[in-house]
């Protein structure tokens, strides 16, 4: 967990969220006022693997995609004291033997260029942790993002 500079924030990566933060996830997901500039991704992500949908595990929430494929979430959630919020999340899934693939991304307004968070850089530090994930799985030779600039592109781990 870290703190924001200057903030009572803190920022935590973990893989589940408590059934609680369901209709906080599904606005995050879902209604984010910047997936218009993504929009190209976001169709070939679908097109390719399923659209996401959100699942209850008994009390838990994970992201997944409604085709065969097995994936693997990464939310990024806010605290303040006792209270606490989704405000990112990165899906990926191990398509290839060499290769993982990012499905989704999305951080919350305040965190995305230009809100008043934008300086914790939330959408690099998930790629990171993927990257980390990639690095430490055997035969992971790259990263590739669905969501950079309507076109497929490779981040080597």
């Amino acid at each position: 967990m870290s703190v924001e500079p200057g903030s009572k924030h803190q920022v935590a990566f973990v893989s589940s969220l408590p059934a609680e933060h369901y209709h906080q996830l599904e606005a995050l997901l879902f209604f984010n006022e910047r997936q218009d500039r993504v929009r190209h991704g976001i169709q070939t992500a679908i097109d390719r693997y399923g659209p996401p949908e959100i699942a209850v595990d008994g009390n838990s929430l994970r992201v997944r995609v409604a085709g065969p494929s097995e994936t693997q979430c990464l939310f990024a959630i806010e605290r303040e004291g006792k209270v606490s919020r989704p405000v990112g999340l990165i899906l990926y899934v191990r398509d290839s033997f060499e290769r993982i693939t990012v499905l989704h991304l999305v951080v919350a307004g305040a965190y995305a260029a230009g809100g008043p968070r934008a300086k914790y850089n939330l959408l690099l530090r998930l790629v990171q942790a993927v990257k980390r994930v990639a690095r430490c799985t055997s035969g992971i030779r790259h990263v590739e993002l669905l969501y950079s600039q309507n076109r497929p592109r490779a981040a080597f781990a």
